[in-house]
C-alpha cells in the first residue's frame, strides 16, 4: 500500500484546513506568502509550486523531510496555486487558492471600545 507523498501543508504558518475561513491565509500586497509542506517517503522527491501557470518554487528534497516556498504577490486577487511532489515513481498534486487582500489587513483589537 503507497502512502502520500504530501503529509501536511501549512500555509501562513496554519495547517491547511479546506472547511477554515480563508481569511486565515491572506496577507496584503507585498507580504511574504509562507508554504511549508512535510513529506514521507524514503529517497528524494521534486517539489514544485506553480501559481498562475508559473514556477515560483522547485526544490529536491531528501525523504522525510520538508519543502519550503516564501513568495510575494502585488496585486490583490485570488490565483491557482498548484503543489507537485514527485519521487519514488508516484506524482501527487494538490490544488490551493491562494488569497491576497485588496489593502492591508487592520488589527480589529484597535476598532473595539474601551470598557468604561
Amino acid at each position: 500500500m503507497s502512502q502520500n507523498l504530501i503529509k501536511q501543508v501549512n500555509i501562513n504558518g496554519l495547517e491547511y484546513n479546506k472547511f477554515r475561513d480563508p481569511d486565515n491565509y491572506r496577507k496584503a500586497p507585498g507580504e511574504d506568502y509562507r508554504f511549508k509542506v512535510r513529506l514521507n517517503g524514503s529517497g528524494t522527491a521534486t517539489a514544485r509550486l506553480e501559481v498562475e501557470n508559473q514556477v515560483v518554487c522547485e526544490e529536491t528534497v531528501s525523504l522525510p523531510g520538508v519543502f519550503t516556498c516564501t513568495t510575494k504577490f502585488d496585486t490583490p486577487g485570488a490565483r491557482a496555486a498548484f503543489l507537485t511532489v514527485e519521487g519514488n515513481g508516484e506524482k501527487e498534486t494538490r490544488e490551493y487558492t491562494v488569497h491576497i487582500w485588496e489593502r492591508e489587513k487592520r488589527d480589529t483589537k484597535e476598532e473595539v471600545p474601551p470598557h468604561h
